[in-house]
C-alpha cells in the first residue's frame, strides 16, 4: 500500500531535521515538549484557529478537547499547544 505522507519527518524532513538539532542542543526544554500535525483540526474539523481555540479536560481516563470561541481570560498555565505563536489548545484545570 501506497499511503501519502502528509505530516511527519517523513514528508517535512529539513523541517525536523532542524527541529531534531534544536531539540538536542536544549534537552531539558525538548523533554516538555511534542510536535502535532494539526491536519484533522485544520482540514477536517475546518477549525479558525484565529477565532477559536481547543480546551482540553480529562473525562474517564481520556483526553477530551472541545473547539470554543477564544477567551483571553481562560489560562494556559497547565498545558499549551503553540501554533505560529499563539496558545491554540488549553487545558481546563481538573476539579478540586
Amino acid at each position: 500500500m501506497n499511503a501519502r505522507v502528509g505530516c511527519g519527518p517523513q514528508s517535512d524532513i529539513e523541517f525536523f531535521d532542524a527541529l531534531n538539532k534544536l531539540f538536542a542542543q536544549y534537552p531539558e526544554a525538548a523533554d516538555k515538549y511534542a510536535i502535532k500535525c494539526m491536519t484533522m483540526e485544520l482540514d477536517t474539523l475546518k477549525i479558525d484557529f484565529r477565532k477559536q481555540e481547543g480546551v482540553s479536560r480529562i473525562e474517564d481516563g481520556r483526553i477530551i478537547t472541545e473547539f470554543v470561541d477564544q477567551d483571553p481570560t481562560r489560562s494556559n498555565a497547565d498545558c499549551c499547544c503553540w501554533w505560529h505563536g499563539e496558545c491554540i489548545l488549553k487545558c481546563e484545570r481538573p476539579p478540586v
